[in-house]
């Protein structure tokens, strides 16, 4: 199994960090924060360029995405703290979509063209991800909570139990959805609760374990590009500050944490691409590729959490102020921490998965 990125791959990721340095600076998350609206103008970018053309699944065939273009795009989404719902869309609600098989091929059409979507996978009062609503007599039935893009969405996928087994549903924001808006970590990516009564658009059979595979591993990229970026900053800014005639780098405290915290970066990193090659291996059982991308989440979201609080704390008192970029990457790290299930319930889960469901 290959992990490295192709030529192509390698292109993709340069291309999408040209275009979001010049159209989407850390203050664009800023002005997001108070301004709901903000986030349209870099998402017309994002569409036009064909970004979001990466819902679709690849099945091996010319121009067709696969998971690591996918964690690609994410990754560079994040380091750019990009206040876009392309995660919500393409990583998280598409993500479910891309082993539901050829019934949910419009809904995906609809996603690559630029209509916003979410997931609605997190179960009232559990901490990780799930089957929140039922399926009965033709009517979608539930309540979901932590939506991740909710606030902006057209379409919301979920997961729902039916008497013929779990299935993967759509449907439209509107009558028979109500959406409870929360206060979130970061206001420059909303989330929201979410009720449904209503007829789903489409309803496709689906494993579950396959279905959050994708996302998990999407929001994992995701949290790589904010942990990486987060260091950056905090190493050239112990670089330049000086402290009794020198960097500030040069003194145990700063550089150990920051050598800490390169070490999970690249944990992450790798753990998050070695899960998109393995869940792009058609020989992947179900059960490895959602271990794998449960891994890749929770590593990625200490790396994230770690590397911004150390950059917080690297900055001393400029960290603290609003005017820095900073506390940014923090909002976002620690609200993608929480997002299908914080890092302390995924390695539980995992480790239960190895030791056989011992308790």
């Amino acid at each position: 199994m290959d992990v490295g990125l192709n030529s192509g791959q390698l292109a993709l990721r340069d291309s999408v960090r040209d275009v979001l340095r010049t159209e989407c600076p850390p203050g664009v998350a800023r002005q997001a924060m108070t301004d709901p609206e903000r986030w349209r103008t870099v998402w017309k970018t994002v569409v036009d360029l064909g970004w979001t053309e990466l819902a679709g699944p690849g099945e091996g065939d010319e121009g067709s995405f696969g998971r690591v273009d996918l964690a690609v795009v994410l990754e560079e989404c994040g380091a750019a703290i990009a206040p876009i719902p392309l995660l919500s869309s393409i990583g998280l609600a598409a993500g479910a979509l891309r082993v539901a098989g050829s019934a949910v091929g419009e809904v995906l059409d609809t996603i690559g063209g630029g209509v916003v979507a979410a997931l609605a996978a997190h179960p009232p009062g559990c901490r990780l991800p799930g089957v929140p609503m039922t399926l009965q007599g033709g009517r979608l039935h539930g309540r979901a909570i932590a939506v991740a893009g909710l606030p902006r969405a057209d379409l919301i996928v979920t997961l729902a139990s039916s008497s013929d087994g779990p299935v993967a549903a759509v449907v439209r924001v509107g009558d028979g959805v109500a959406v409870h808006t929360t206060e979130c970590t970061d206001p420059a990516q909303p989330v929201a609760d979410v009720e449904i009564d209503a007829e789903p658009v489409v309803t496709a059979p689906v494993d579950v374990e396959s279905a959050l595979a994708t996302p998990l591993l999407a929001a994992a990229a995701d949290l790589v590009g904010v942990a990486d970026a987060a260091l950056a900053r905090s190493i050239e800014h112990a670089k330049s500050r000086q402290q009794f005639g020198k960097p500030i780098g040069a003194f145990q405290g700063i550089k150990h944490a920051l050598a800490d915290n390169y070490v999970a970066v690249e944990r992450a990193r790798s753990l998050t691409y070695a899960a998109a090659a393995r869940l792009d291996d058609p020989a992947t059982s179900p059960a490895a590729g959602w271990t794998a991308a449960a891994l890749a989440k929770a590593a990625a979201a200490e790396a994230a959490v770690g590397c911004a609080r150390t950059g917080v704390q690297v900055h001393g008192a400029l960290g603290q102020t609003w005017e820095h970029d900073m506390h940014l990457y923090l909002r976002h790290a620690w609200q993608g921490a929480a997002t299908l299930g914080d890092s302390r319930a995924l390695y539980h889960a995992v480790g239960r998965r190895a030791a056989g469901g011992a308790q």
